[in-house]
């Protein structure tokens, strides 16, 4: 399937690599900012292979320009659909819906994280007269809380992007259970609290079975207790993203949802938070 394929490999590029998204609808364009595949969250979920990673490989922004623009002319022209397995791709989702940074670790730990989202946005903007897409960041929320990648939000914003942020549980233990971090849930919603007070954001969500045991009820009661209290503290949420492991995961006890399962969820949060949600099989 053609949305199980986010093979960070796209011709002799390091960075930027085409996939089609099927939560931005169309062909999403990653920036890759974690090539050595290093993340502070171990989710057991995590579909990203990391055999073979290597700490400390350098970032060259200048490449990732590059390589941004050659990618974008590619999907502009339609010489992209000629490769496999973008030839596959239906005719109604072969446009740009998104450029996102996001990639194989937490791309707001890369030091000059602000720099690259300055330097895309000067890319996109020579784009903009050709089609609107938008410059979408993926978080795991733990570096929100730095300066330098609160203003980086803040330019995102002002050129109509988005940040989409995770949270993929209701308690600490269920959060240590998923995430393998000793990065406390509550650090977490307050660095959500931080960026959604200031900007509407959208709450990406994984739900899976654990041993092939349905997602426990407790925990979406309790995370839709966190998702009003991020409400209630004045924070914005445009929407939540819920969806399931598509690819193999790190964990071999982690399995999929049904889509009956993930429309339960979905209304299950809708009816306590009243926040719109999406889901995606």
């Amino acid at each position: 399937m053609l949305y199980q394929n986010h093979s960070r490999s796209f011709k002799e590029n390091r960075y930027v690599y085409p996939v089609l998204s099927r939560r931005s609808k169309g062909i999403s364009v990653g920036i890759n900012l974690n090539p050595d595949k290093v993340c502070n969250f171990n989710c057991i979920y995590c579909q990203v292979d990391r055999n073979g990673s290597a700490p400390g490989i350098s970032v060259d922004i200048s490449q990732i320009c590059r390589e941004l623009a050659e990618t974008l002319e590619m999907i502009k022209t339609g010489e992209i659909f000629l490769i496999p397995p973008f030839d596959k791709v239906p005719p109604e989702l072969r446009h740009i819906s998104d450029i996102a940074i996001s990639g194989d670790g937490e791309p707001t730990m890369f030091p000059g994280f602000y720099e690259v989202v300055k330097e895309v946005l000067k890319i996109k903007e020579e784009w903009e007269e050709r089609g609107h897409f938008p410059l979408v960041l993926i978080t795991n929320s733990t570096g929100l809380n730095r300066p330098k990648v609160q203003d980086a939000i803040d330019l995102i914003y002002k050129n109509n992007g988005e940040v989409w942020l995770k949270l993929d549980a209701g308690s600490e233990d269920f959060h240590k259970k998923v995430s393998g971090s000793d990065i406390p849930l509550k650090v977490i919603i307050q660095n959500i609290k931080s960026v959604a007070i200031r900007h509407p954001v959208v709450i990406q969500s994984c739900f899976f079975r654990i041993d092939n045991s349905p997602f426990p009820i407790s925990e979406i009661e309790d995370y839709c207790l966190l998702l009003k209290e991020i409400v209630e503290s004045g924070g914005k949420i445009r929407l939540i993203q819920i969806y399931t492991v598509a690819r193999p995961p790190r964990e071999d006890y982690v399995s999929p949802l049904s889509q009956n399962e993930l429309n339960f969820i979905a209304d299950k949060v809708h009816e306590l938070t009243n926040i719109p949600t999406e889901i995606y099989p």
